[in-house]
């Protein structure tokens, strides 16, 4: 994905939507896609961890959901 259809995906999302990106593992992949994901902040995230995670992670229902554009590169289904 190049830096011009980058930029058209991310301006259909409102301006405050945070952006989030996989992460762990090495090296770098091409960009596949932007999608939009309910998360939910993980307080006890370890260093291999993500800093958010998806609802299904948890049991609380009262926790505070963000919506959120997820940066999906080539080979992050491995992760």
């Amino acid at each position: 994905m190049t830096a011009e259809e980058l930029i058209a995906q991310l301006q259909k999302l409102p301006p405050e939507t945070p952006v989030l990106v996989e992460g762990y593992e090495t090296g770098f992949d091409d960009i596949v896609e932007v999608t939009s994901e309910q998360v939910v902040r993980y307080r006890h995230a370890q260093e291999w961890d993500g800093e958010y995670q998806t609802l299904d992670r948890f049991s609380n229902t009262e926790a505070e959901r963000l919506l959120v554009a997820v940066i999906h590169g080539r080979r992050g289904h491995r992760r």
